[in-house]
């Protein structure tokens, strides 16, 4: 007490939580890999109200944010669209078959093939999620393809006068080649979609899993528990009615044979409209996935290089009244701040928003209405955070690039250029290089020789700095079993000014004081916090806000066209974080599809046992994607996970419709008919299954495109390509596969010769091959 002031105190502020302006103390929870977030989140909350009950009435432990609210709206919200596409595709049926009885044996196959697909889920050891649901939702209108195709096959024999049990019988086994065949090819298209780059291919391996196990389990339902359904509850048709023809047939035999006689005029239709869809998919917008409605509005704030935790304080508190206006709307539950992370000078605030069927305003309206004001704050830079449904590290937090050099000061200055000439570019906001020579410090160089003759120790020296200057931790004592940590300061004012460090004394080795000056040298000059490299280079990172509706991809190709008009020939640039992942993405896209196609291709050719055959089918592909690309164009929709896969997903669709049609052509061609009389019949034979079948799918996956609510935007997506690209998909497949049969079904024999040759070599061989 003689030489120095002794008190219980309470350490500096360097860290602050507070809810709706209120202080607390923040707790995050990270939960384990392989755990269930909702699982998780749903032990939390009970935690938290067993913990609230023996808690002061003047303390409550609230949660502020929780990730598994996102996930449980947008479960709600596929189950919901799960139930609608189901009622759908049945009153599809119904419309079509015109009958209960025939209707309910394919609806049956809805949800056996359904339970059936879960059952595969579990087996397969992967959980119920938003993709597993989302494959299921998808799966609606597949599983109960197979089951039409059979049911409106046996109907059409009973109404050539077949009997119940001949009509299952031979309706069955008449199609049950193409249901095995449409099931292979679609499981088969679903492989590539494992090949996606990163953290999305394996998420979406086990979408098309799921897809792959629904159409599997579907066709073994469709060849044995729809006969046995059919013979059990369908209704046999007396009468004959196979020569009568509806109004719709009559018109497409008229155009068909109009095409047929013409197959210039499709070629050069179909020609035109690919090569349209191959240019609208290079102007396609690309990001990872679509912008979503999270449910709150989140941003981090840092301040200028050596801001004080005060500082920053002080502007996260005007940030949070304006926040605090969106709660008194009516939009937002409760406003958060966590300030003092990292270094000091970075904060997190936002607000949390009401349920999404509570409020009108979406939360990208809400980021708009307030961008212009935490903008506008001096001092401060705000950088708007969103995440994903994909749980993809680095998503929405806007563009982040690092420029590269061999210097950091020329490196650091380049930055600076090319952020001033992107900010100026209106796709940009708030563009920041996040390096500056800016942080204040002060050397203090020891002169080590001086120091050893006054017999100064430097732990003398770093000691009066740190006492002088502000305080330090000297040591920890135990008090119970509490520890208290014991800093010493000098009395009176810190030195702030670094002018003063000159006046202070330190103590020799013989007892005298002598001025610092004496042994150091003492001088202020600024410095970069951090340093960065990458690809072994030294690197400046820069981080821009998008504008509003400005996509990813959009703002990667005018960052580079800037760079390259204003940097150097040796400095470049390196993507990052979202960026990054979005261009491996983009690399890899065109090998999926081209996978996906060649798959296909080879598993037609060997089902069909003719490349011919498998060719007539794949040709039609690409008209069916460039639809669903004029699809994604003209509804403002963009390249990302989601569309990709629709677009894999309507390969196998595709190549679905078009077996109905050549694998019936073939066996009338098998039975002696001409090329065009057989596969004028065959489309005339499979036109209302065709039909049936596709608008099943289509009108199965309208759900998604009219669902709202959490993750809405991503369904939507998937639901687009499917709907755009599977309606003009139908088209092409009902005209333009015909005509491509009539072109090239006449360079391959037909099956029956083939099988009659062999029958001839094999009995004309010998008995026993003598040596």
């Amino acid at each position: 007490s003689d030489v120095a002031l002794v008190e219980w105190s309470f350490e500096d502020e360097t860290t602050s939580a507070r809810v709706n302006g209120l202080p607390g103390v923040g707790i995050g929870i990270l939960r384990q890999a392989q755990s269930n977030t909702v699982a998780v989140s749903q032990g939390v909350r009970a935690a938290v109200a067993e913990l609230n009950e023996s808690l002061p009435a003047d303390v409550e432990v609230n949660i502020s944010t929780d990730d598994s609210i996102f996930i449980e709206r947008s479960i709600e919200e596929v189950i919901g669209s799960l139930i609608a596409a189901t009622l759908i595709v049945i009153a599809v049926i119904f419309l079509f078959l015109r009958s209960w009885r025939a209707t309910i044996i394919p609806a049956v196959a809805i949800p056996v093939s359904l339970l059936g697909t879960v059952g595969a889920i579990y087996l397969a050891g992967f959980s119920i999620n938003l993709l597993t649901l989302l494959a299921l939702v998808m799966a609606t209108g597949l599983v109960v393809d197979d089951a039409i195709v059979v049911t409106e096959n046996i109907e059409r024999w009973k109404s050539h006068g077949a009997g119940k049990r001949a009509a299952a019988v031979l309706g069955t086994r008449e199609i049950v080649f193409a249901v095995l065949s449409t099931t292979a090819t679609l499981a088969a298209v679903f492989v590539p979609i494992s090949f996606l780059p990163g953290q999305a291919g394996q998420l979406f391996s086990e979408f098309g899993f799921v897809l792959a196990f629904a159409v599997l389990i579907s066709s073994f339902v469709a060849l044995t528990l729809v006969p046995v359904l059919s013979i059990r509850f369908g209704r046999a048709t007396a009468h004959h009615e196979g020569g009568k023809e509806t109004r719709a047939t009559r018109l497409y035999r008229g155009f068909l044979g109009f095409l047929l006689a013409r197959p210039a005029v499709p070629v050069v239709l179909s020609l035109v409209f690919a090569v349209g869809g191959y240019f609208a998919y290079q102007g396609l917008p690309r990001e990872l996935t679509p912008t979503e409605d999270r449910g709150r509005v989140f941003m981090a704030v840092s301040g200028q290089e050596g801001a004080t935790f005060g500082f920053v304080d002080d502007k996260v508190r005007i940030i949070e009244d304006e926040l605090q206006k969106v709660v008194e709307s009516g939009e937002g539950l409760r406003v958060i701040s966590i300030n003092g992370v990292g270094g000091g000078n970075l904060a997190f605030v936002g607000v949390l928003l009401k349920d999404w069927g509570d409020r009108k305003a979406t939360q990208q309206d809400i980021e708009t209405r307030i961008r212009p004001f935490v903008t506008s704050i001096p001092g401060v830079s705000a950088f708007f955070r969103s995440g994903n449904s994909l749980g993809i590290r680095g998503g929405g937090q806007g563009l982040q690039f690092a420029v590269l050099g061999d210097d950091y000061a020329a490196t650091a200055d380049a930055a600076e250029a090319l952020s001033a000439a992107m900010q100026e570019n209106p796709i940009f906001t708030d563009v920041r290089p996040n390096f500056r020579f800016s942080r204040p410090q002060i050397s203090v160089e020891v002169d080590r020789e001086a120091a050893a003759l006054l017999g100064v120790p430097l732990s003398a020296i770093t000691t009066t700095l740190a006492a002088m200057s502000d305080e330090y931790r000297a040591a920890e004592i135990f008090v119970g079993d509490d520890i208290i940590n014991v800093y010493i300061s000098a009395g009176g004012e810190p030195v702030d000014d670094p002018t003063d460090l000159a006046n202070l004394f330190v103590k020799t080795g013989a007892g005298v004081f002598v001025p610092l000056t004496s042994i150091a040298t003492v001088r202020e000059a600024p410095i970069a916090s951090t340093l960065s490299r990458e690809q072994r280079r030294r690197a400046v990172p820069v981080t821009a806000n998008l504008a509003d509706g400005v996509r990813l991809g959009d703002a990667v190709a005018a960052m580079r066209q800037i760079a390259d008009a204003s940097l150097d020939g040796n400095m470049s640039t390196v993507l990052m974080g979202e960026a990054r992942i979005l261009q491996q993405s983009d690399d890899s896209t065109l090998i999926v599809f081209g996978f996906a196609a060649l798959i296909v291709l080879l598993v037609l050719a060997a089902q069909f046992e003719s490349f011919i055959s498998a060719l007539i089918i794949m040709l039609t592909v690409p008209f069916g994607l460039a639809a669903a690309v004029l699809a994604i164009q003209l509804t403002g929709g963009s390249l990302n996970y989601y569309s990709q896969i629709g677009l894999v997903l309507l390969i196998g669709i595709m190549a679905k419709n078009g077996i109905l049609i050549v694998e019936f052509a073939n066996k009338r061609r098998d039975d002696g008919m001409a090329v065009k009389d057989a596969i004028l019949d065959a489309s005339m034979t499979r036109l209302r299954p065709v039909l049936m079948t596709a608008i099943s799918t289509l009108l199965g996956g309208l759900p998604l495109i009219l669902g709202s609510g959490a993750g809405a935007e991503s369904r939507a997506a998937l639901g687009w390509v499917v709907f755009g690209g599977l309606g003009f998909a139908t088209i092409f497949t009902l005209f333009l596969t015909p005509v491509t049969f009539l072109a090239l079904a006449r360079f391959a024999k037909p099956r029956a010769t083939e099988a009659g040759k062999l029958a001839a070599e094999l009995a004309a061989a010998p008995r026993r091959a003598e040596s």
